[in-house]
């Protein structure tokens, strides 16, 4: 397989945003960080204080919570296909884009279960050896699936194909360049990480100046969605640039 050049990704992906930025950065705010920050304002202060080895009743999610949060994952999933579809399909509508998307979300989770299930049952018998080898099993195997897998939304958005071939799909066309994608996903998922965080503290502090430590709470889940789907946003386009780098 030819070598991934992550530079030109890069310099691809920026000349796009800055022509289409006025259709990507309302979609992802949108179709990402609305419903992201409603995930994060719907689970409450309790459960995220909660800790692993916390003894006695846990606290349980409200079952309007729970199908809150269900329904934003769906719209998530949605939204972030529908970015691919703008960035990878040359003169796309907003509208065909979105349709796209949500068009392509049942196979997006049928590839995510199969996944889901290939790392949680080996996972559930490491268990058995103790917590800290099915962690760590699980750790690995997510850090090495997502370098592997990285191009799986590009291709559900380019190819007309279920979860299985898409799955084949991705993983051969990421065949010899798993070290430069392990690297691309690490150095942006750092910077998003820290945005993140740097987006939550400070408008969690302006909340809380504002309006006390409940208003702090949520402005800093707003915060921080937004600078995930914003940081989504560039990783998408990158991830498009480098799927026709190795497809094309």
């Amino acid at each position: 397989m030819k070598p991934v050049s992550i530079g030109a990704a890069w310099t691809d992906a920026n000349q796009f945003i800055k022509r289409e930025a006025g259709l990507l950065f309302p979609l992802v705010l949108l179709f990402v960080a609305v419903p992201v920050a409603l995930i994060f304002l719907s689970i409450p202060p309790e459960m995220r204080a909660m800790r692993m080895d916390q003894r006695g009743p846990q606290p349980q999610l409200p079952g309007a919570s729970l199908l809150l949060i269900l329904v934003c994952s769906l719209v998530v999933i949605g939204g972030t296909l529908s970015c691919y579809a703008l960035a990878m399909k040359p003169n796309v509508s907003l509208a065909e884009a979105l349709s796209h998307g949500f068009r392509r979300v049942p196979v997006a989770l049928g590839a995510a279960l199969i996944v889901g299930l290939g790392l949680g049952i080996p996972a559930l018998l490491l268990t058995k050896l103790g917590g800290a080898a099915a962690t760590t099993f699980m750790l690995v195997g997510a850090m090495l699936l997502s370098a592997r897998l990285l191009l799986l939304n590009a291709v559900i958005v380019d190819r007309s194909v279920g979860p299985f071939k898409s799955l084949r799909a991705s993983w051969d066309a990421s065949r010899g360049n798993f070290g430069r994608l392990l690297l691309f996903v690490i150095v942006m998922t750092i910077p998003i990480m820290l945005g993140q965080a740097v987006a939550e503290v400070i408008l969690g502090l302006i909340g809380l100046a504002l309006g006390g430590p409940e208003a702090g709470r949520q402005a800093g889940d707003i915060g921080a969605a937004v600078a995930l789907a914003i940081g989504q946003a560039y990783m998408i386009v990158m991830t498009v640039r480098i799927y026709r780098q190795l497809t094309g």
